[in-house]
C-alpha cells in the first residue's frame, strides 16, 4: 500500500511540475493582443517595443541574420528562428528589425559576404560586432511559418471571418485582418504564412497585394 501512494505522490509532483514550467500566455498564432495605441503583441512581442533580445527569451539564442537589398534599392534587416515550439506548436520565425536608411547603409558597407536569394535580393550577412548591437534594436514585423498545415475551415475558426480575402493564383490566397495586423497567406500545395504587424502598419502588408491584384 505505501508502494502505491509513493507511485501516486511521484506522479502528482511530475504533473505538478509539467503545469508549472508550461507556457504560459500568447503562446498560439490566433492570440493577438490588440492595444489602444494602434499596436498589438502575439507571441509576447509588442512590435516596436520589443528588443530583439526580449524576443530571444521567448524564441530562445538559435537563430541567423540577414541583411537584404531588394532590387529597387529597399533593404531590410531580418533574423531567423528556424524551429521553435510553443504550445506543442512548431513553427519557423521571421522577425523584422525596425533600422531606418542610415543604420542599414551602415550595417551593408561593414557587412561581409552577400549572395543573390530566390527572390532576386542580395542577402548580406551582418557582420560580428553588428550581430551584437542587434539585440537592443526593436520588432516592426513577424513572419510565422507553422509546420503543421493550415485549412480555411480551421483559419476562421481560430482567427475569425476575414475582412478581404485576397486570391492570388488557384493554390493561393491572402486571408486579410486589418485589426489584428494579421495577414494569413493560405497555400493548398506550401506551407502557410502568417505575417503580423502593428495594425496601425497594415498597410505594409495590404498595399503590396492590392499593387499585385490590380496589375
Amino acid at each position: 500500500m505505501s508502494r502505491l501512494l509513493m507511485v501516486l505522490a511521484v506522479s502528482l509532483l511530475l504533473v505538478a511540475c509539467e503545469q508549472q514550467s508550461a507556457p504560459t500566455g500568447q503562446i498560439y498564432p490566433w492570440q493577438i493582443e490588440s492595444l489602444p495605441n494602434g499596436g498589438s503583441r502575439v507571441f509576447g512581442i509588442e512590435f516596436n517595443r520589443t528588443t530583439l533580445a526580449e524576443a530571444r527569451d521567448i524564441l530562445g539564442s538559435r537563430h541567423d541574420e540577414g541583411l537584404f537589398e531588394n532590387r529597387d534599392g529597399s533593404m531590410s534587416l531580418e533574423i531567423y528562428f528556424n524551429e521553435v515550439t510553443l504550445g506543442g506548436i512548431s513553427g519557423k520565425y521571421i522577425l523584422t528589425l525596425d533600422a531606418d536608411e542610415a543604420q542599414l547603409q551602415a550595417l551593408k558597407e561593414r557587412a561581409g559576404n552577400s549572395r543573390t536569394v530566390d527572390s532576386g535580393a542580395r542577402r548580406y550577412r551582418p557582420s560580428a560586432a553588428d550581430r551584437e548591437l542587434l539585440y537592443d534594436m526593436t520588432i516592426s514585423g513577424l513572419g510565422y511559418i507553422p509546420y503543421v498545415n493550415l485549412d480555411e475551415e480551421m483559419i476562421r475558426r481560430r482567427f475569425g471571418t476575414p475582412a478581404e480575402i485576397i486570391r492570388i493564383s488557384d493554390d493561393k490566397q491572402h486571408f486579410l485582418y486589418p485589426d489584428k495586423g494579421l495577414d494569413l497567406l493560405l497555400d493548398e500545395d506550401g506551407k502557410e504564412l502568417l505575417q503580423y504587424v502593428a495594425p496601425r502598419d497594415f498597410q505594409r502588408l495590404q498595399s503590396p497585394l492590392l499593387r499585385q491584384f490590380d496589375s
